[in-house]
């Protein structure tokens, strides 16, 4: 049997995952479980159970037998839960389906997420009351305020060393795995290219689009500070007040949203903003109405967004040092970036058609529908 292993409150990605295995898999042969019994979406095939060491030794004295476990993501639940499994089925082979914060947001790495106006907005967040209160992905009240504190790091180093467990690293962007190689140990661990959506899930009739993007800049992809909107605002109003601004904040940190929403308002005189979650058709067609999209993430995130921004046809502009950037540059997708592209020239300009077909070709044959259904199949089988 193959088990996957969510830890999500909100349920909307562990339902996609089991929407997935219906269609694709074999729902007998490999089973779901969320570590958290209060999601607020929810589907049939998926147990959910608390976080607590009763609750997830309950749950693996169920299983009989047990071939691949599969996390999506791996993170300190997660490694809690893979210590019962392993004293059980010491054998079992490990998957981590990779997603983004599960490495790169670890702390004694001490990557710079932030750019000066986020980073000041983060710390003045991060009160003791408000750290412990935040650290929803740790199983206990007392191992969330250990790590808050720092008093015990050795949580940081456990989930560190439990990486010598992970047997195939999944991910869409081979330099996420070259990552993972400089971070653990483990040299044995092997890459699994994997998808978790294709190009149909990520853009709705993908035949309808021709080749005039719309005429607004979108800047993030969510409310979170990595987006470190702030700075792209300013750079962007010393250009061209006048630009139209497009700017998704539907999802993350409504206060850091506010914040600047109101900064591109005092800054712009056109300013659309998206507080409301929109489903994927009606969210396709505010994205079509964006020719330029500004990504300032420091590290891979948003990897939807991207991929629907560039089979659109939209000039996107990313952090040159993220994984995203240097595996579609390397792939040949006409891309730009944030720290020697923004400037009036190409703020003014849209991809040609050459380049937008160009750009479509490397994405229809990246995310294929057939191939994703392949990497799926391989963590099914």
């Amino acid at each position: 049997m193959n088990l996957h292993v969510t830890s999500d409150s909100y349920g909307l990605f562990p339902k996609q995952v089991a929407m997935r295995i219906k269609r694709d898999g074999d729902s007998k042969k490999n089973k779901m479980v969320n570590l958290g019994e209060k999601a607020t979406i929810q589907d049939e095939i998926i147990t959910y159970i608390s976080a607590s060491s009763e609750s997830i030794n309950n749950f693996i004295s169920t299983i009989e037998t047990l071939d691949k476990i599969v996390f999506h993501p791996y993170n300190f639940i997660c490694y809690d839960f893979l210590q019962v499994v392993l004293k059980k089925y010491p054998g079992v082979q490990v998957y981590w389906a990779f997603w983004s914060y599960d490495l790169y947001n670890l702390p004694h790495l001490n990557f710079e997420h932030y750019k000066p106006f986020a980073k000041k907005y983060v710390n003045g967040q991060m009160s003791l009351l408000q750290k412990i209160k935040d650290l929803k992905v740790v199983g206990s009240l007392a191992l969330k305020f250990s790590y808050a504190t720092g008093i015990k790091k050795n949580y940081i180093k456990k989930l560190v060393a439990s990486f010598q467990h992970i047997d195939f690293f999944c991910s869409f962007l081979p330099s996420d795995f070259l990552f993972f190689e400089k971070v653990s140990s483990n040299k044995t661990t092997k890459y699994l290219p994997f998808a978790y959506l294709s190009l149909d899930d990520i853009v709705p009739n993908p035949d309808n689009f021709g080749y005039t993007p719309g005429n607004k800049i979108m800047i993030g992809h969510s409310s979170s500070p990595s987006g470190n909107h702030y700075e792209i605002i300013q750079r962007l109003s010393k250009i061209n007040p006048g630009f139209s601004i497009f700017i998704p904040l539907a999802y993350g940190d409504e206060n850091y949203g506010s914040l600047i929403e109101k900064e591109a308002i005092k800054k712009f005189a056109t300013v659309d903003v998206q507080r409301q979650k929109l489903d994927s058709a009606a969210y396709s067609r505010k994205l079509a109405e964006v020719g330029w999209a500004i990504i300032n993430v420091k590290v891979q995130q948003g990897l939807g967004n991207i991929i629907a921004l560039i089979f659109m046809g939209v000039k996107v502009f990313l952090d040159e040092d993220s994984s995203t950037y240097k595996d579609f540059s390397g792939w040949g997708i006409v891309i730009f970036t944030v720290q020697h592209d923004l400037n009036s020239h190409n703020l003014s300009n849209k991809l040609s058609k050459e380049e937008i077909e160009n750009n479509r070709s490397i994405i229809s044959e990246k995310c294929n529908p057939e191939l994703v259904k392949q990497y799926w199949s391989a963590i099914f089988s």
